[in-house]
């Protein structure tokens, strides 16, 4: 395609005002569900831009808004706005001013990067080739998530493709990674509960000990990748907490064992729920104890769209960015609700290298932060992406 290096230019020009919108976000931010005053500041940049912003779409703290182009299908953009249940501990001038409560995701930066295009857009609305429909979604960082509520309330009607980035403290600065196909992974929620016969501890042949019970599921479920699942299938079973007990001289009645299952593939997905319930309860059973098995679903599979894909990684290319820096990368572990719009409408998610020089704290890390640099090229390709998608 033909390169567009103005809009790289234009946004660049607007750094300034990108850095300001999200230190202001990064400093007053809201937990997921909580975003009314995120989403009344959105509104009100928006109106700024001589947009006519919707709030409260899907009953949710949800802000669309509309930028008019030719007849047909619309092109649709989206960034969160939630944050986190951490305590900063970054000492930047813009830290959270609200105690237990962080932009530790980096979501403050994609409204501030989609508030930006939306600003690149307006001035260029006549070289659109679609209508564009800005989309800034509460609730990610929680499930069920912002996404559902709002795709039920028509966000996605008439929508040709969507488009959305998230921020990378692990990417250089610069870099766009993304991959077609299955890309962010899809989990459920382990939830199991050993149930015993508790007692004293100097006793223990009058008990049904939940502990080492508990100890040896954990030990067995370490079998399920390793040998339930063919080389080629990707999963990991995690359990990341057990609690028990409430003195040291008492076998407990029950132990509780949290974790995550996480897969790129729903049947995958499917055999390893089905053998961590087979493993759990005949552990259970051999121990003369029981077990209730829960495994809730979480966000699935986020699959990127080839097209619409392969049309992202062109589109940077042609506005300036480092062919070696549009980068094929590893699906991703974490799960992110932009999974639904992917159901939904071809859509495809990308990773921007945000890394800060030095000590790059992962996210979700009490000290984690972003390269603002990011923030022009972020916006830039968002915009980018409205106007030269196909």
């Amino acid at each position: 395609m033909t390169p567009d290096n103005d809009l790289m230019s234009a946004a660049a020009a607007a750094h300034e005002q990108l850095r300001a919108v999200r230190r202001h976000l990064h400093a007053n931010p809201e937990l997921s569900g909580c975003e009314r005053e995120t989403a009344a500041y959105v509104a009100a940049q928006l109106r700024r831009l001589g947009y006519e912003p919707v709030t409260g779409v899907g009953g949710t703290h949800g802000v669309t808004a509309e930028l008019a182009g030719p007849p047909g299908p619309c092109v649709a953009l989206r960034a969160d706005m939630d944050a986190l249940p951490i305590s900063e501990e970054t000492g930047l001038p813009f830290a959270s001013t609200r105690p237990g409560v962080m932009h530790a995701c980096g979501h403050d930066a994609h409204t501030a990067m989609l508030l930006g295009a939306a600003q690149l857009l307006r001035q260029r609305q006549g070289e659109l080739r679609r209508p564009v429909r800005f989309i800034f979604q509460p609730h990610e960082e929680r499930f069920p998530g912002g996404a559902v509520p709002l795709i039920a309330a028509g966000v996605l009607e008439n929508v040709a493709s969507i488009f959305g980035l998230h921020i990378s403290s692990q990417l250089p600065l610069g870099v766009l990674g993304t991959r077609p196909g299955p890309f962010m992974a899809g989990l459920n929620d382990l939830d199991i509960r050993v149930i015993g016969k508790g007692g004293h501890a100097a006793m223990p042949e009058q008990c049904v000990d939940p502990i080492v019970t508990a100890a040896q599921i954990v030990l067995a479920l370490q079998s399920v990748v390793s040998r339930s699942l063919a080389m080629t299938d990707l999963a990991v079973v995690s359990v990341t907490r057990i609690e028990a007990g409430t003195a040291d001289n008492v076998i407990p009645q029950d132990v509780r064992m949290r974790g995550t299952i996480r897969t790129y593939d729903p049947g995958v997905q499917a055999r390893v729920c089905a053998r961590v319930r087979e493993i759990a309860t005949g552990v259970a059973a051999a121990h003369g104890a029981a077990v209730d098995v829960r495994l809730d679903p979480g966000y699935p599979v986020l699959v990127n769209n080839p097209e619409v894909t392969r049309r992202a990684c062109e589109i940077a290319a042609a506005i300036g960015f480092d062919s070696a820096k549009i980068q094929t990368i590893e699906p991703q572990g974490g799960g992110e609700d932009f999974a639904y719009y992917c159901q939904k409408a071809p859509g495809a998610f990308a990773f921007l290298g945000a890394r800060v020089a030095g000590d790059a704290y992962p996210h979700h890390h009490p000290r984690f932060d972003v390269d603002e640099a990011a923030l022009p090229l972020g916006a830039a390709l968002l915009a980018a992406y409205a106007l030269h998608a196909a």
